[in-house]
């Protein structure tokens, strides 16, 4: 039968599977993905570099060597959707490269346009390469992200309800490390946009951190082996965040117009990052519900070839 086809472990000439589930081989990529991976990695490469450059030269109290660094921790999530995305067929890390691929677009061309005073070589130089590269990348990646699919059928087979489930389950994997992402670059915002930081939000901060790494990693975790109890903490941990976002994007924003306030640009991307955490947050939220509804279908079985008694989560699905 064809759901049945190659629903094993071991390895194929198409497939592998290793620790983190099946895997394509790079054999396996096709030219159109291979020259998508190939420009991805120039263009974040290009990126690391012009940004390294910006962080050893700039003094640290600027913006830009806030932002520079923005772009260096993005840029290394980026690496990660790029390789990871394609070997495992995951449509929607693809997407959040591309929309990190753009917002980096959009920063490198208004830095340069707007801030007069701080216009460069290498400033000028970066934008010329983002605007010769993003076009190509963002048209090479979604040309790649429309072609996934057939490693989703080698894993679950031919039922539709099943490739839902399992479509689900990628874009909660994808939200949670996208949550990650916009919540280390908040903090990176906080620490930087120069309202006081007493001592208990320091305190916030440096748990915030190795905090939502955790969460993350409990939502990822009851996911892969479908325990109820689990995704309930993680639903009840997934409302602690939000409290002190809301918290601190008021406060920074009643303290906007203050005169002492040295640095409005990293206050107002503050309050957007805050923001944009906000709305992850939500979908994580309805993916929960959505994830959680669908344990106990036989998705874990089906990925893991399991008999229906066996107690093993989904291990091989993310």
């Amino acid at each position: 039968m064809a759901d049945e086809e190659d629903t094993g472990t071991g390895s194929d000439n198409y497939t592998i599977t290793n620790l983190i589930g099946k895997t394509r081989q790079v054999s396996s990529l096709e030219k159109k993905e291979r020259l998508y991976v190939f420009v991805s990695i120039l263009n974040i490469l290009v990126t690391i570099v012009f940004t390294i450059y910006r962080l050893v030269v700039v003094e640290k109290e600027t913006d830009d060597f806030t932002f520079a660094l923005l772009l260096l921790i993005n840029a290394v999530f980026c690496i990660f959707y790029v390789i990871h995305g394609v070997l495992r067929e995951r449509q929607f890390e693809v997407y959040a490269f591309m929309c990190g691929l753009m917002v980096v677009l959009v920063y490198c061309i208004a830095e340069y346009i707007f801030n007069k005073d701080g216009r460069t070589s290498v400033k000028l130089a970066r934008m010329i390469v983002a605007c010769v590269l993003a076009p190509v990348n963002l048209f090479l990646a979604w040309k790649a992200a429309k072609e996934f699919g057939f490693l989703e059928f080698r894993i679950v087979g031919a039922s539709q309800q099943m490739q839902h489930m399992l479509k689900q389950t990628t874009i909660f994997s994808t939200l949670l490390k996208f949550d990650v992402q916009v919540s280390v670059s908040f903090v990176v915002l906080v620490l930087q946009e120069g309202t006081k930081i007493d001592s208990f939000e320091m305190v916030t901060l440096a748990v915030g951190l190795p905090f939502c790494i955790m969460w993350a990693f409990l939502g990822w975790i009851g996911m892969r082996i479908e325990k109820k109890w689990i995704m309930g903490c993680f639903a009840f941990l997934t409302l602690a965040a939000p409290a002190y976002i809301i918290y601190k994007m008021v406060k920074i924003y009643n303290h906007l117009h203050d005169e002492d306030q040295h640095s409005p640009l990293v206050m107002y991307s503050a309050i957007g990052a805050g923001a944009l955490l906000l709305i992850v947050h939500v979908f994580v939220a309805i993916e929960t519900v959505i994830i959680y509804r669908n344990f106990g279908k036989g998705l874990r079985e089906r990925v893991l070839v399991l008999a229906p008694n066996e107690r093993t989560g989904l291990l091989s699905n993310n």
